[in-house]
C-alpha cells in the first residue's frame, strides 16, 4: 500500500471515529450532544497565535453566546474537560460582552446585526467562532455545524480563520463538508 493510501485510510478512520456519528432518534445521544462533542474536538485542531501574556497553565476560556439545546449541551460537555494540560473554563455571556482572554466562542445568535458584531469582535480578538447552520460560515463565522443526511457535518470559512489569525489543521479541513472563503467579509487578513 502506498504511503498516500495509508495516510488517506488513517484520515478516514479518524473521521469515522471523531465525526461519523449518526444522529438518530433511537440513539441515546441526541443531535445537540453530538454537536457539543464536535465543538470540543474542533478545539484540538486549531492553533491560536502565541500570546506571551497568557500562562500555559491558565484555563482555556470558551464562551457560549446565546441560548438553545446545543448551547446547553456544549456547556455541560465542556465544563469538565481539558485541552492538553489546560482546563476548560466555560462561561455564558451576552452578545455584547468583551472577548478579552477568550479563545473560542460557541455562538447561537439569530439577530444578524448582533451576530456580525460578535463575529467582528471575535476576529479582532483572535477567537475561534463556532455556530450552527450553513449561514454561520457565510456570515463570517469560522466553523458552522449542520445536519445533512442525519449526520452532523461542518463547514469551515478559511478567510474568517485568517482574519482571526487562527490556523485550522489540514486534518480538520480534510474532514469538512465545504471549505469556503466567506462572502460577507472584506479586506485582507490581518
Amino acid at each position: 500500500m502506498s504511503e498516500r493510501r495509508s495516510i488517506t485510510r488513517r484520515l478516514l478512520i479518524l473521521a469515522t471515529l471523531l465525526f461519523g456519528v449518526r444522529v438518530e432518534a433511537q440513539s441515546p445521544m441526541d443531535e445537540s450532544q453530538v454537536k457539543a462533542m464536535f465543538v470540543y474536538n474542533f478545539l484540538k485542531f486549531v492553533e491560536w497565535p502565541v500570546d506571551t501574556s497568557v500562562d500555559a497553565r491558565e484555563p482555556f476560556v470558551v464562551v457560549i453566546i446565546g441560548e438553545g439545546a446545543t448551547a446547553d449541551a456544549t456547556e455541560r460537555f465542556l465544563e469538565s474537560r481539558a485541552l492538553g494540560d489546560r482546563p476548560l473554563s466555560v462561561r455564558r455571556v451576552r452578545w455584547d460582552h468583551s472577548l478579552a482572554g477568550v479563545r473560542a466562542a460557541f455562538v447561537v445568535e439569530r439577530d444578524a446585526g448582533k451576530l456580525h458584531r460578535v463575529l467582528d469582535a471575535a476576529a479582532a480578538a483572535g477567537v475561534l467562532t463556532i455556530g450552527e447552520g450553513e449561514s454561520f460560515t457565510t456570515s463570517g463565522g469560522v466553523i458552522g455545524l449542520l445536519v445533512q443526511d442525519r449526520k452532523v457535518r461542518f463547514d469551515v470559512d478559511t478567510t474568517a480563520a485568517q482574519h482571526a489569525r487562527l490556523r485550522v489543521s489540514s486534518k480538520l479541513l480534510a474532514l469538512t463538508r465545504i471549505v469556503r472563503p466567506s462572502t460577507d467579509r472584506s479586506g485582507p487578513p490581518q
